[in-house]
């Protein structure tokens, strides 16, 4: 399970070189599904963006 868990964290933080706006990663495997759902928020009006990025992160298993 280490082995996993160790997998799935690199495979976000390749994620979060990409340019994306929602990111959705589903990771099928024997007997659960992981999901890895992001999204970045936008600027809103003509104000700069904030100095960190804002991101809902969801990460939930579900049997398969």
């Amino acid at each position: 399970m280490f082995e996993q868990q160790y997998v799935l964290n690199k495979i976000e933080q390749w994620a979060e070189r990409l340019p994306y706006r929602t990111l959705r990663i589903e990771v099928e495997l024997p007997g659960q599904t992981l999901t890895l759902e992001k999204s970045k928020a936008r600027p809103i009006g003509f104000n700069p963006p904030p100095s960190d990025l804002q991101a809902k992160e969801v990460m939930h298993g579900g049997g398969a």
